[in-house]
This record gives structure tokens, sequence and C-alpha cells, in this order.
């Protein structure tokens, strides 16, 4: 093995984003397993199937309110996206989003509730939701394993950094996470140390603690348990040398070297096995803050495994595996089943009937109770894993000392700004205390100050762009009966006037009104050198316009400086580079780059998109330093719901890393370092740019991207229901102190203040930061509450509920149900 250093100055990796402020566990579960949060105890289908090449593959499908959940289970990996619901929705467009799958026959649905156990069994393979890390204590000098695992003795500053990562246990009966250790006859030692983060319960192997054998000077019981983790701590009291080589095992592929120093501070080097791709979070090279170290530490170990899992050796072992289980499920639940006799089998027809969720009248009561007892039988299987303490999201505890002061988790929190507005919001855009609106009836302006909306004009706005430094505001709109796309640019003066009418600023309309821009279909812009510039996307046209200000006049206009013909553009984005502007342009089958001066277009950049005519969604995130430094190094073109970076310094040979699969189709893709967070019609993804790993996730329903200021993310989400739309902010700026308390706290750095916050259009409660932590921490506790009652108080000793997070809550909530079946009473 060869392994690659880390040490806070040399990463022997390259990225495009830093993680050194994010703390994050990567890939958490309560955000990838999918099956057991939105489709176990739930109404959904689950179909087998063999593909052309005759592997084995499983399509479960799960409806919601507006969203149509699919996981495809393949030897390949289990492959997860939400598609909107449709009605048109068919096996066959379903695996058309899945690129490594072609269908040989239609599949046949499984209706059997065992199966249910065999999904959920294979969910939990693709990684861990407990975790062990070996602990060794190194001497100075000490160049071999066997002299390692040999020592003896446990040092104060040993002791000290044991206690700092857990609390000391005695095996002997304990009814935690044992992590392969005996908690019956003490063959494995007497004592060890563990500790519960984020939920995820940890066991250490010290070796210091585990059987020492005088005739033995290889300790093979210590190196039994040290040589099969994944990942282990050398810790060390002086500066020395380490070779991670010195260790002799296959298993273990990274190693996290702590030295503690007289300062009481640390210093830590990780070093990795050079196929483990990257994760973070970085590291300093010293921590003068003992509960900062540990939590960066911790997180560093869960990431690093779950990193490990990743790699050739492991991935190749995962698709045997994932291979086995799925031809044991073909053989149990289809094969061996006639589909003539069988109750639980069905052939597959159309994906239609489930989303109008038709049913013949004949059979329908029989069919509602084989549903019925589908779903209890899942329920059972969830209420069981969550009293266990196995659910990914579960956050319950089996040890009595964990009331010891944690340092809190990083919380993703949305603020809504503005309640249930009367109309679907389109688009909308900020400034000072003013909102400017884009709706399905036309456009409003709100005043935060005065509480005040007006109606100002009556065209569908479809881009609104606010440009304070100019004083305008730039607008793609449509006529309501023309349909006829124009741009409009509007003084904010003039908008913000009290004593000017609604119907003089309608008069107006011809006169802010570019008419060379007749029948655009997109817009973007950009500030360079105090020069603004404005991209205007028509019919195989693109029109480049430059703000001049007229002389005299104190005022200015937009001047078409270029036209670029190219086909029908979809996306378009302008970047600045250190030889001008570029426009980049994303088409029904290619991706063009375009210099703003020649108008030449410069090679395709991604080939592969040709294969995606159909039912393809178009976004273009440009990779940039800061707000103050926005030269694009790099470019992010996404398509359906795979996303390709394109690094500019590369060129001419375009190579293309950091390959993102989504869940969802996202329309809008922010790059906020270290973030991208992808915004969709069916919610939020945000994902590290380092590595592409899930950090939060929201589920929200129609979903449309509005304006970003200051480090926060403007969105709205319609209400179908009610016919009301809601506007929240997102904050993407999160900076961790190095304070014992660690809670994570919005960047309040920026110049501008964001803006404050809008009443209700409808008088309703907005809920703030403080009263929303409130609600979810009462919610906590009900949870508690409900899971002591509906056990009937039989929990293992000391486990409490420790989270507020909305997922578990909603998951416990629904106890309530389940309470029902397990006492046969409903409060």
């Amino acid at each position: 093995m060869k392994f690659l250093e880390e040490n806070g100055r040399v990463n022997g990796r390259g990225s495009i984003g830093s993680t050194h402020s994010a703390v994050h566990i990567e890939n958490p579960e309560s955000h990838l397993r999918w099956y057991f949060r939105h489709f176990l105890g739930k109404a959904h289908h689950n179909y087998c199937g063999k593909t052309t090449d005759k592997l084995i593959y499983v399509l479960s499908v799960a409806k919601s309110d507006d969203q149509c959940r699919v996981i495809l289970w393949a030897k390949t990996g289990i492959q997860r996206i939400s598609l909107p619901l449709s009605s048109k929705l068919t096996l066959h467009s379903i695996c058309q989003e899945f690129s490594d799958i072609v269908i040989d026959r239609s599949p046949k649905e499984i209706k059997d509730p065992k199966l249910q156990e065999s999904l959920c069994y294979i969910e939990e393979q693709e990684g861990a939701i407990n975790f062990k890390f070996g602990v060794l204590y190194k001497k100075i000098g000490q160049r071999t394993d066997n002299e390692i695992l040999s020592n003896n003795e446990m040092t104060p500053g040993f002791r000290k950094f044991l206690g700092l990562l857990g609390e000391e246990i005695c095996l002997k009966g304990f009814n935690g996470y044992r992590g392969g250790l005996d908690v019956k006859t003490d063959t494995t030692g007497t004592h060890s140390y563990t500790t519960i983060l984020e939920g995820k319960s940890i066991m250490f192997h010290v070796a210091l603690l585990l059987p020492f054998s005088q005739d033995n000077p290889q300790q093979v019981e210590r190196k039994r348990h040290i040589g099969n983790d994944i990942v282990n701590i050398v810790f060390q009291e002086d500066d020395d040398i380490f070779d991670p080589h010195w260790i002799k095992s296959q298993m273990s592929h990274t190693y996290a070297l702590v030295t503690y120093q007289n300062d009481d501070s640390y210093n830590l080097r990780v070093f990795n096995e050079e196929t483990v791709p990257p994760y973070g979070p970085e590291i300093n090279n010293a921590y003068t803050d003992p509960e900062h170290f540990r939590r960066v530490l911790l997180v560093k170990l869960i990431n690093a495994q779950k990193a490990v899992y990743q790699t050739p050796q492991f991935v190749e072992r995962h698709k045997r595996t994932l291979d086995q289980l799925l031809q044991e499920i073909h053989q149990r639940f289809v094969k061996n089943t006639d589909t003539n006799e069988a109750p639980n089998l069905r052939p597959f027809t159309e994906l239609t009937d489930i989303i109008k969720e038709q049913t013949p009248r004949i059979g329908r009561k029989k069919k509602n109770r084989k549903e019925a007892i589908f779903q209890e039988c899942g329920q059972d299987l969830k209420f069981k894993k969550i009293v266990e303490g196995l659910a990914p999201h579960s956050r319950t505890c089996t040890s009595p000392h964990t009331q010891r002061k944690y340092a809190q988790c990083t919380t993703w929190q949305h603020d809504r700004i503005i309640s249930d507005f009367p109309n679907k919001i389109v688009c909308a855009d900020f400034w000072d205390t003013y909102v400017l609106l884009g709706t399905d009836h036309g456009m409003s302006l709100i005043d935060s100050e005065t509480q005040s909306i007006s109606e100002i004009y009556d065209f569908l706005a479809k881009q609104i762009i606010v440009v304070e430094d100019k004083s305008i505001a730039i607008v793609r709109a449509e006529k309501v009966k023309h349909r006829t796309g124009y741009m409009y640019i509007f003084d904010l003066a003039a908008l913000t006037m009290k004593s000017q009418s609604a119907k003089n600023l309608k008069r107006k309309i011809k006169q802010e009104r570019i008419e060379k821009s007749k029948g655009c279909t997109l817009i973007d812009h950009f500030v360079m050198d105090n020069k603004l510039f404005l991209a205007v996307a028509k019919h195989k046209c693109i029109q480049l316009y430059e703000w001049i200000k007229i002389p005299g006049q104190g005022q200015g206009w937009f001047t078409c400086k270029d036209d670029f013909n190219v086909s029908e553009a979809q996306c378009m984005q302008i970047l600045a580079r250190p030889s001008g502007l570029k426009i980049c342009v994303g088409t029904a089958d290619e991706f063009l780059i375009i210099d703003a001066e020649s108008g030449d277009s410069d090679e395709q950049c991604v080939e592969v998109l040709q294969k995606h005519k159909a039912n393809t969604s178009l976004c273009i995130t440009p990779i940039v330093k800061s707000e103050f430094n926005r030269w694009a190094s790099g470019v992010l073109l996404t398509y359906n719901n795979i996303s390709v970076l394109e690094h500019f310094t590369l060129h001419p040979n375009n190579v293309f890393t950091a390959l993102i699969k989504w869940h969802g189709k996202p329309l809008h893709i922010r790059y906020s370092l270290p973030y991208f967070i992808g915004i969709g019609q069916q919610g939020i993804e945000i994902r590290l740019a380092s590595n592409g790993n899930v950090v939060h996730s929201f589920d929200l329903h129609d979903v449309t991207y509005l304006s970003y200021h200051n480090q926060l993310i403007y969105f709205s989400v319609f209400n179908v229901n009610s016919n009301v739309c809601d506007v929240s902010r997102l904050p993407v700026a999160i900076n961790l102190g190095s304070s014992s308390t660690l809670a994570s706290v919005v960047s309040n750095d920026s110049e501008e203040s964001p803006p404050s916050r809008i009443p209700s259009a409808r008088n309703s409660l907005n809920r703030d930061s403080t009263l929303r932590r409130s609600f979810n921490d009462s919610r906590a506790r009900a949870y508690t509450a409900i899971v002591d009652t509906a056990v009937g108080g039989n929990l293992p000793a000391g486990m409490v509920a420790v989270s507020s997070d909305d997922s578990l809550v909603h998951t416990c909530l629904s106890l309530l149900d389940l309470r029902q079946t397990y006492l046969g009473t409903a409060d």
C-alpha cells in the first residue's frame, strides 16, 4: 500500500472546494437511506426483473404529494432519484433516468411483505451506522507493530486523551454497541471506551486494554482487533516519525497520528491509502481547544471509514455481496413462485396505474386489505429498528455517561420571511427593505417597513435582476395575452416613489422596454470593472448588451454590443476569465463556451450530453473564489441529475472530474465555498464541493429559486392545496467557532445586512429561528415520551432521545400509529 499524508499544510490531493470551516459528517444515513425513511411502512411498489445483461435488479417506487421517489437496486450499486409527479410516468421513462440499466422484459411486482426486510438489509450494507476504531499508543523510537502493540503502560497524557474521546465502560453486561468485543466473559478485556456522536455509536479498540500476552511478542489477540479496523488512531506524546507500513494489515486504510503537546494542545496528521477518495474536514496542524479537536477528529474518522468503502477493494466486495443478495431475492420471491398461483406476485402493467391510483371495482377490498398488511409489516420492522437504535437517524443512546458536554452538530435551517402570499411566486429580487415579486398574476412590490403590498404591473415576469449599483431592475416578462418575451429596465427610485400610482407605472411600460429583446427566453448579467453586461438569449441567437451612461442626463441605457448565432439556449451563464468575458450556453445536445469578444465557440464541453436529449434539464454553475474575486476557475455542467466539473486550467484536454449524481433534478445550483447547493422542484440538496458528498437535504414541494445575496439563498415554496406561497432564506455560510459548544452560527461579516423579515400576507404565524428551535425541541421531548409509552417502559437502561432532527421527529411522531399496533390502544 502507498499512503498519502494530510497534515494541514500538505493534503496530497487537489480539489475545488475547501472544507476548512465546515465540520460535517458526510453522506449522513438520515439523508441517504431512502428506503427506511420514505418507503418502509408506507405505501410503495417493488418490481424485480433482469437487464439485457441478465443482471437482477429491483425497482422501488413510492408516491408522495407531488413527487415520485425511485430506488434502483442493482449490482452496480443503489441509485436514488426523485421525479416530479406525472401521469405520464412509465417504467420506460423511469429507467431512462438510470444510464446503467436496460430492461430485458417487463419486471414482476412483488407484494410479499417479507421483501421489505430484505431491501432494508441491503440498504444497511451501504455503510455502517455504528463505528469501531483502533487506538494505539506509540512510544518514541518504536518502529514495528510488535513494539507498539506490546506497550502496556497507561500514561497520564494517554489517559487524558482517552477521556476526551469518550467514556470508560465496563464491558461485562454492556448493552450498547460493542464493536466486536466480548461483553459476557471478558475474553477481550474488562474495560473499553465508547462514545456517541450525532446518534452514531463509536467503540474504541484500545490496544492497552485488550488482552496482553507475555509469551506472544506479536500480540495476536490485540492484532486481531486492531488489524481488522479500517481506521486507527496512533497516539504519541513526543514528535516522532511514523510510517503506516509499520502496522501490518490488509484492512487498515487510514491512520490518524495524534501528538500530545506539553501546552495541552494536539497535533493531527492523517495518512490515507492512495485509493481512498478525498473527504473532509480539512485539518489544521495544531488544536488548542480540546472539544473542537475532539469533534474534528471523530468526524474525520467517520468520514474516513465512509471514504474507504468507496475504494476499489471494498467496491468490488460490495458488488459481489449486492449481486448475491439480489439473486436471493429473485430466487425467493420470483423464480420459486408461480405467477398464476401466487397472490404476492403480479406482472407489471403501467406505472400510470400507481400514479392515478386506478383500481378495478372487483377485488378492491381485497387489494386494500393486502396493502394494509404490507404496510403494517413495514411499520413493525421500522419500529423495531428505532427502539433498538439501529435506525439511520436514531438519536437513542445506551450509555448513562452521555450527559457529558458534547460539541453540537452543525444545523441547517431555512428562515421564512414571507408567509401565505396569495399567488404563486415565479421570481423575485431584494434591495434595501423592498421585495420585487413576479407572480402568476403580475408583478408586486412589498415594503417591509410599511408592511404594504402593491400590484404594479399585470404582465408575467419570468426573471428579475436588481442591480443596486446602477439603481435599476432588469425584468424579463411576457404579456398575458401575447406571450411574447421582452426585457424591461425599471428605475428603482421610480418603483419606490410613494406619490407615483400604479396606473402611471403601467403607462410607462413601453418606455422601459428594449425593443430589440423581443422574443427573449433567458437573461443573465455580470459586473466587471464597474461595467454592467447583460446577455439575452433569443431563438438561435444570443445578444450581449452593455450599460452605457447617457451624457448630460445622469442616466444610462443598454446598448447591444454583439450578436452570436447558436442553437436555442436552455440555460446560460456569463463567466469572467483573465482573457475576458465568456458566455457558457447549454443547448439541447451540448454545452458551448463563447468568447464574448470574438464570438468564436470553444470545443464542445460535454459529449455525453448527446445521450440525454429527451427529458433533459440543464444548469450551469461558475466556480469562483469569492464574491470579490469572481474570475471563474471552472464550471459545473449539469444535465438531468448528473453534474460534471470542467476546469478551465486543463484546456485543451478538457478533463472532466467530480461526477455528482443528485437525488433530484436541480434546476439551479449555487456554488458557495465549500458547498454546492442544488435547488430543484422537489427540494434542496447541500453537497461538499471538494468531493460531492451529501451534507444535508430538505424535502420541500414545488420549490422555485429566487435570488442569492450575502450568502443567503432565497427561494419560494408553493402550496397547491391552499394556493398560497412562502418565501424563505437559507444561510450557506456556516462558521464553527473554537469554543466548547461549537454551535453553528450564520456569518454576519458581510457589509450588507440581510433584508428585514417581512410579515405574513395573511397575518399568519412567522416563526423566527429561536421559536423554531423551541418548537422542534418540544417535539423531540414528545417523541421521547411516545417511545417510553409505546414500548411500555421496556427500553434499555439509559436510552434517551437527544435530538430535535426534523426527520427523526417526523418518523417518531408516526409511532402514535404504531402504538396502536403494539398496545392495541390509541390516545
